[in-house]
C-alpha cells in the first residue's frame, strides 16, 4: 500500500452546463478561429451574436445548438474534414456518454482521445497485461498495433505516430500536472513481446523517475482475472472528470458519476494492492536483468 500517487476523487464534479462534448467542440472552435486569424469580435460581428455567447461556446460552458456550431465553423472557414467531424460530434445526443468507433486497437486515431490528454491536469491509466500506451516505446507500440493488421498497412504507421505524438503530454507539463499508471507485473515478462521488451523496460525505468509520472506495479498474485478492460480517468483544470473505456474497436467516454463509479472503485483497489514507487522501480529493474 502506498501514499505517493494522487487518489481519484470519489465524487467527480463537472462545471455547470459543461460536458465533455461541449468542451471538445469549444477547443476546436477557438482553434479554428485563431487559424483563420479572426477575433471573437469579428465572429460576433458576422453572426450577430453577443460576446458572452461566443466566449461560452469557446470555453465549452454553453452547449451550442447544431445551427450555432455549423454557423461558427462556416465563419471560421474550417476545413471540410474538421467541419464534418465536429458536425457529427455536435449531432450526438447529450446523454452522459459517447461511443466512438475506431480501427481495431487504434484509439489513437480518435481526435477526442487526443483532446482528453491535452486538456487533462491529472490522468490515471490501467491496461491489463500490457504497458500503457502512453509509456510504450516506438518498437513496443509497433508490435501492439500490428496485431491482426498487415504490417505494411499505412494505418499502422499513422497509429504509431499518433501514439508517439500523444506521449508529448508528459513533457513540458503545466504546474500541478500528474499522471498515474498501474501496470500488471505480468506485462514486464510478456514472452510475446520479448524482442522489444528490453528497450521498453529501460524506457519504463526512466519514466518512473520523472516527478509527475507515478508508475506502480500490480503484483502477479493480485492480478484480477475478471477485469480485462483498459480504461483511463481524466480530470481537467476546471474540475471536470471523464473516464474512457476501451474495447478492441471502440472507445466509450463516460462522464456521469454513477457510470464511472465501478471503474473508480477499481482504481482504488489498484491503489491498495499496487507496489509503492520504489518497490515498483525494483520490479522493473529486476525484470530488465532477467
Amino acid at each position: 500500500m502506498f501514499k505517493s500517487a494522487p487518489k481519484p476523487s470519489a465524487q467527480p464534479r463537472r462545471v455547470e452546463e459543461s460536458t465533455a462534448k461541449s468542451r471538445e467542440i469549444g477547443v476546436a472552435l477557438r482553434r479554428a478561429r485563431k487559424h483563420a486569424n479572426l477575433t471573437q469580435s469579428e465572429i460576433c460581428g458576422s453572426t450577430g451574436w453577443g460576446a458572452p455567447k461566443v466566449s461560452r461556446m469557446e470555453s465549452g460552458q454553453r452547449e451550442g445548438s447544431l445551427l450555432d456550431i455549423v454557423t461558427y465553423l462556416a465563419q471560421a472557414r474550417t476545413t471540410p474534414a474538421e467541419f464534418d467531424r465536429l458536425k457529427k460530434l455536435a449531432e450526438s445526443p447529450a446523454n452522459g456518454y459517447d461511443l466512438q468507433r475506431h480501427p481495431e486497437n487504434m484509439p489513437d486515431l480518435l481526435p477526442t482521445y487526443g483532446f482528453l490528454h491535452a486538456s487533462a491536469k491529472a490522468m490515471t491509466f490501467y491496461e491489463p497485461r500490457r504497458i500503457p500506451s502512453l509509456l510504450q516505446s516506438e518498437q513496443y507500440a509497433e508490435v501492439m498495433l500490428r496485431h491482426n493488421w498487415n504490417p505494411k498497412d499505412p494505418l499502422v504507421k499513422e497509429a504509431v505516430q499518433a501514439r508517439l505524438s500523444r506521449q508529448q503530454v508528459l513533457q513540458g507539463v503545466a504546474e500541478g500536472f500528474e499522471t498515474t499508471f498501474y501496470i500488471d507485473e505480468v506485462a514486464l515478462h510478456d514472452p510475446t513481446m520479448r524482442s522489444v521488451l528490453d528497450e521498453q523496460l529501460l524506457q519504463l525505468m526512466i519514466t518512473s523517475t520523472v516527478p509527475h509520472c507515478h508508475v506502480h506495479i500490480v503484483p502477479s498474485d493480485s492480478f484480477d482475472e475478471d477485469l480485462q478492460t483498459a480504461f483511463g480517468f481524466f480530470e481537467d483544470y476546471d474540475g471536470n472528470s471523464v473516464l474512457a473505456v476501451h474495447t478492441a474497436t471502440a472507445m466509450l467516454v463516460l462522464e456521469e458519476t454513477g457510470d464511472m463509479a465501478p471503474y473508480l472503485r477499481k482504481l482504488n483497489e489498484l491503489r491498495e494492492t499496487a507496489l509503492d514507487a520504489e518497490e515498483s522501480r525494483k520490479k522493473i529493474v529486476s525484470a530488465n536483468l532477467v
